[in-house]
């Protein structure tokens, strides 16, 4: 008995392993190209958090821009800064108590912030103030920042003063964040 001479069969065969090479190729691409992320892991809330920190900052930078947001823009909480800071263990600023009832009503319940300010003075020396201080981050915090230019004419005393006609000024707004 003699077999039949097609030869579709070896094709077809040999169509299956390429194509299942190329899925298997795609799949490793993918699994070492990106973290995967389970939506219950501790990684997963943190991202959240995260992204919620940084859209409260956008949010509030954006707001002088948006004449039907409820909110004061970040840069005029910056400019109208009396240069106090808060020292540890809590506490706010009295001029920055509307700022903080601002980020307050953006984030999510059980969450506690510190917002600091940052910049350079005359002599370019770093200087980090807590103007919010709601306590000392966990392990798990996060921290966004934004930058603010502050030209001239919207800058208080104390930027006036402190940087005696050295403008543009830009502070950087650090947002520390952390679940209860």
């Amino acid at each position: 008995m003699r077999l039949p001479e097609d030869r579709s069969g070896q094709i077809y065969t040999i169509e299956g392993l390429v194509a299942s090479l190329i899925l298997l190729s795609v799949l490793l691409f993918i699994l070492q190209s990106n973290s995967i992320i389970v939506p219950q892991t501790e990684r997963s809330i943190d991202m959240k958090l995260y992204e919620k920190a940084g859209d409260t900052l956008i949010c509030l930078d954006r707001s002088n821009n948006d004449s039907w947001s409820e909110w004061q823009p970040l840069e005029s909480y910056i400019a109208a800064w009396d240069g106090n800071y808060t020292l540890p263990p809590t506490g706010v600023q009295p001029n920055m108590i509307s700022l903080d009832s601002d980020i307050n009503s953006m984030l999510p319940d059980q969450v506690l912030y510190n917002l600091d300010f940052i910049y350079y003075d005359t002599t370019n020396t770093k200087i980090d103030r807590y103007v919010i201080y709601h306590g000392m981050p966990g392990d798990n915090s996060v921290v966004s920042s934004r930058f603010i230019t502050l030209n001239q004419n919207d800058a208080s005393s104390f930027w006036n003063t402190t940087y005696s006609g050295n403008f543009p000024h830009v502070v950087e707004v650090k947002l520390t964040c952390w679940y209860l």
